[in-house]
């Protein structure tokens, strides 16, 4: 066991990172004005599969479909850490500030579990964030990577997609920053913007944008209303290059003396032609959601209903309908957003080409603890999965069950159960058994 250990020293710093290290706040520096705080976060994320690949077994990368290690059980062990360091200085109306993250990743046990994304054995130590910034009065410039999301993250959430090979891990989302950027924010009322350049990662084709968000800065009275536009400016390997992209979006939108009842609601359309082959892009996605509060009943219980589709390419036509999913994120609002399913979202429907039918409802029995359950039924736009005709579009059901568990703001931990079961599409590409997914998640802060 310790030989094997030795093997992976990021698992034992991770170990040691977890369990060994103190406590509690770390304030470096504070004198005249300048401030230096650190902070230490390790994430654990320990899962079970069954029936992967919906019987067809663990693949060998993404998009080998009929490539598989012949695996239907796997367990999957990711760890990281995340050490920080964030400095301040203010006086009057002028406020300078910068930060450091770095991100040391790993991935162990039999490595991911779809086989798509993560080996066994994989490990990764990075900067995540290195930013500095001005702020004064109204304008907030910054440069460097560090994370930003526009909404919820539907459209633009971070610039990373945590593949093994580049990021030591998949599920636990180590690495959460763009890996460059330049942002300026006007924080005016009653709106305020974003002015943004951003370049993603290797995983998302290094592609770099440059756009704008508009936004009312007072939401407390109906809720907040946004408008986004960007153009891709280039990109190694998609196709996305040359493509133009806005949005509508309305967020905990409500009327008053209704508390209860929220609407989430956003619309995207990307335009403009793809550089690399010349095709015009024509492809749109949208998605409603209610939801309803309960605050009299015990646990508080709140419903939501949502729908989405991401119109996928139809044949014999010379435009691309089909959209792309981009620079979408999770757990911005919730966790499943927006990967949908711990199944299906994780290793399935990368949001294009789909239609999700999601009914969820959440409950907090106590302060510290939730419980929510989620139905989804998955299926896609056109009977197509990337490349593979498929002879119906009718893809999978799939129902999570998961427990949070958040005393403090340091420590966060969910443990979950997914089962996911196919339809007539997914059998056509993966297998035709129903898959199984155990899970814990757990996330501490040092600080």
């Amino acid at each position: 066991m310790a030989a094997s250990l030795c093997k992976h020293p990021l698992l034992v710093a991770s170990l040691l990172g977890a369990f060994v290290l103190p406590a509690h706040a770390y304030e470096l520096f504070n004198e005249a004005g300048w401030t230096a705080d650190a902070s230490l976060n390790t994430r654990l994320g320990l899962r079970q599969g069954f029936g992967i690949n919906f019987g067809a077994g663990a693949l060998y990368d993404f998009g080998t479909f009929d490539r598989t290690t012949g695996e239907t059980e796997r367990t999957d062990l990711q760890l990281a850490l995340r050490p920080g360091i964030r400095t301040d200085y203010r006086q009057d109306d002028f406020h300078a500030y910068g930060g450091i993250i770095a991100a040391a990743a790993t991935n162990t046990l039999d490595g991911e579990l779809s086989g798509q994304f993560s080996r066994a054995g994989d490990q990764a130590i990075d900067f995540d964030s290195a930013y500095v910034g001005v702020e004064y009065g109204v304008l907030d410039l910054s440069y460097g990577p560090q994370p930003f999301t526009v909404g919820d993250g539907f459209i633009l959430g971070d610039g990373t997609f945590n593949q093994g090979h580049d990021n030591g891990q998949y599920w636990i989302g180590a690495f959460e920053a763009w890996r460059n950027t330049g942002i300026l924010k006007i924080n005016t009322s009653p709106l305020r913007a974003d002015v943004f350049w951003l370049k993603a990662d290797a995983d998302l084709s290094r592609s770099s944008l440059v756009g704008f968000n508009l936004e009312n800065s007072d939401k407390e009275a109906w809720g907040r209303l946004g408008l986004m536009a960007f153009e891709i400016l280039d990109d190694k390997y998609l196709g996305w290059e040359g493509m133009r992209v806005w949005g509508l979006r309305g967020a905990d939108l409500h009327l008053p003396g209704w508390t209860g009842l929220r609407f989430y609601a956003e619309y995207v359309h990307q335009g403009g032609q793809s550089d690399r082959s010349g095709v015009d892009n024509d492809a749109d996605a949208w998605y409603v959601e209610p939801a309803y509060q309960f605050q009299e009943w015990p646990g508080r219980p709140r419903f939501h209903y949502r729908y989405a589709r991401y119109s996928g390419d139809q044949a014999n036509t010379p435009e691309n309908e089909e959209y792309r999913g981009l620079f979408f994120t999770l757990g911005k609002r919730d966790w499943d957003t927006w990967y949908q399913g711990e199944v299906n979202g994780e290793f399935f429907m990368f949001n294009q080409n789909q239609i999700t039918h999601m009914f969820k409802v959440k409950a907090y029995p106590d302060p510290r603890y939730s419980v929510m359950a989620m139905y989804y039924h998955h299926q896609l736009d056109e009977p197509r999965y990337f490349g593979v005709v498929t002879p119906r579009t009718a893809w999978s059901d799939e129902v999570n069950v998961e427990l949070e568990f958040h005393p403090d703001d340091r420590l966060y931990g969910l443990v979950g159960v997914a089962w996911a079961t196919p339809h007539r599409a997914a059998r056509t590409v993966f297998g035709d058994d129903s898959q199984l997914v155990l899970e814990l998640f757990v996330s501490y802060t040092f600080r």
